[in-house]
């Protein structure tokens, strides 16, 4: 059993990393570099970290995606898109991010992967195939749409552990299917929103679902914005 726990444990860590950052393409020149941003966010969310490796847990299967994730990080992507969409108004003063984290959520999956496994082999094949989108028994994965909603700061405040920011109900999220869970709290020209973004992490061939969430993160967040 020790032997099985190690394995598992080895293989989840293999699935989860990231050796080459998601490609962000925005093509033109950056002219948003002269925009200051000051960011606010807890060092914790800009970094990885994977939850529990313990099938058991109540974090198994969740991780923080840090910046080195993503190339240019999500931070970057954000002041671009803000500039490019409200011009002048973000040049007035600086913009300020509290919180711009994003967490994935594939505990349902790995579980149901991790079911009857035994050693060697079988464990390899039921751990690849969750991270290649295919079940133990090769159905096609639960999928969801994205959900985007407003955030109560002081209820994200309150959480008892971080990886429960990640968490979904059976309405947002009814198959349990793998998901990016992504917040947004930021400030511009005196306006505070901050808002949730639940999406696949699968999406159509020729798409990279982290990078649909991600930049579907931010313009959810500027919509919100011009509608205040």
């Amino acid at each position: 059993m020790k032997k099985l726990m190690l394995l598992l444990s080895l293989c989840l860590t293999a699935c989860a990393s990231t050796p080459k950052a998601t490609r962000i393409d925005m093509p033109g020149p950056d002219l948003s570099v002269a925009v200051h941003v000051d960011d606010l966010r807890p060092a914790s969310e800009k970094e990885d970290k994977i939850f529990s490796l313990l099938v058991t847990s109540s974090g198994y299967g969740i991780y923080r995606k840090g910046d080195s994730t993503l190339d240019p990080p999500a931070i970057h992507v954000f002041r671009r898109v803000a500039y490019e969409t409200l011009g002048d108004e973000v040049t007035k003063a600086p913009i300020t991010v509290h919180h711009l984290v994003v967490y994935a959520n594939a505990k349902s999956e790995l579980r149901k992967s991790s079911i009857g496994i035994g050693l060697g082999g079988a464990l390899g094949g039921a751990i690849g195939g969750a991270a290649a989108g295919v079940s133990a028994q090769g159905a096609v994965p639960a999928q969801t749409n994205i959900n985007q909603s407003i955030v109560d700061r002081n209820a994200f405040e309150k959480y008892g552990d971080e990886y429960e920011r990640a968490y979904y109900t059976i309405a947002e999220n009814p198959q349990h299917a793998s998901v990016f869970v992504i917040y947004i709290d930021a400030t511009i020209a005196g306006k505070r929103i901050f808002v949730k973004t639940m999406a696949p992490t699968r999406v159509q061939d020729g798409q990279n679902a982290y990078s649909v969430a991600v930049q579907s993160a931010i313009q959810h967040w500027l919509s919100q914005y011009s509608a205040s």
